[in-house]
């Protein structure tokens, strides 16, 4: 990797960002000049414990770190009860199950990823390293960003390709061969665990994700919470984000509540990899 062009990293607070951190600190990477954390303001309080106490060690280390958010928006919770409950249909949404015509049953299009993580970060890099705007009809002429993912080697299928010219994607982790049980590994030597990061309501979750947030009462309930509202606009409006029909959180499309979570859900990183171009759940 080459650090002549302005290196990024997106840091979601989750075991390979983290493990990237620490490589970068302890001289194991090169250090990125920025590391972003994009809040969705919905990440379990044991993520946004994680990032307090890991973001104050990346600064005391000298690295530089920022977080961000979408303007003008709270959470992507409030984003979507907020704009469900008076009958709006342009919401980014999180990829909820619904039912198909043949009665078979399938995620909606995820808009809460771009909106909430991709486009902050985006806003964010351009600002910080004064990404020129691209000249109609002229080729891009500016810097070029090497943008750090943390995608490891066992999650390469999400490798994705930069679709501007401003950006390249870069990929640390998939660069050395190392795997998530690698990540889990370094951080145990050097005395730190990582949770997993992801809104604690997404519906990638595995049952067996989804067994242990209802372990956690307080997360749980704001699980249920979230789901009752979308349900409660889509009763009384007869669509959500127009939705014809009744979204869900769990993929058997009943409240999550009297959901089966014994078993049977797809894995957040299994049958949906290519579903997330690695900005949540790292």
């Amino acid at each position: 990797m080459s650090n002549k062009n302005p290196v990024v990293c997106s840091w979601g607070g989750g075991v390979q960002s983290t493990a990237i951190a620490e490589m970068s600190i302890r001289g194991d990477l090169p250090r990125a000049d920025l590391y972003v954390f994009a809040d969705t303001g919905d990440e379990p309080q044991e993520v946004y414990d994680h990032v307090e106490w890991m973001s104050a060690r990346m600064k005391e280390a000298g690295l530089n770190f920022m977080t961000v958010t979408r303007d003008g928006y709270g959470s992507i919770s409030e984003h979507v009860v907020g704009n469900a409950s008076i009958g709006k249909r342009g919401i980014s949404m999180p990829p909820m199950y619904v039912a198909t015509t043949d009665g078979g049953t399938m995620p909606v299009r995820r808009g809460c990823t771009f909106d909430f993580k991709a486009k902050p970060l985006d806003k964010a890099i351009k600002k910080h390293f004064n990404i020129p705007r691209r000249k109609k009809g002229k080729p891009y002429d500016g810097p070029v960003v090497e943008h750090w993912l943390g995608i490891s080697l066992d999650e390469a299928q999400r490798m994705k390709e930069s679709q501007v010219p401003w950006r390249k994607f870069v990929y640390p982790l998939v660069d050395r061969f190392i795997k998530r049980v690698d990540c889990n590994r370094y951080l145990a030597k050097h005395g730190i665990k990582a949770p997993r990061s992801a809104c604690h309501y997404c519906p990638f979750h595995s049952n067996n994700e989804w067994r242990r947030i209802k372990a956690m009462p307080a997360e749980w309930e704001k699980v249920i919470e979230f789901e009752r509202q979308v349900h409660a606009a889509y009763d009384e409006h007869g669509h959500v984000a127009g939705l014809k029909t009744k979204p869900y959180l769990h993929m058997s499309r009943v409240p999550i509540d009297e959901a089966n979570i014994g078993e049977g859900q797809l894995e957040l990183f299994g049958g949906m990899d290519n579903e997330c171009g690695g900005i949540c759940g790292v």
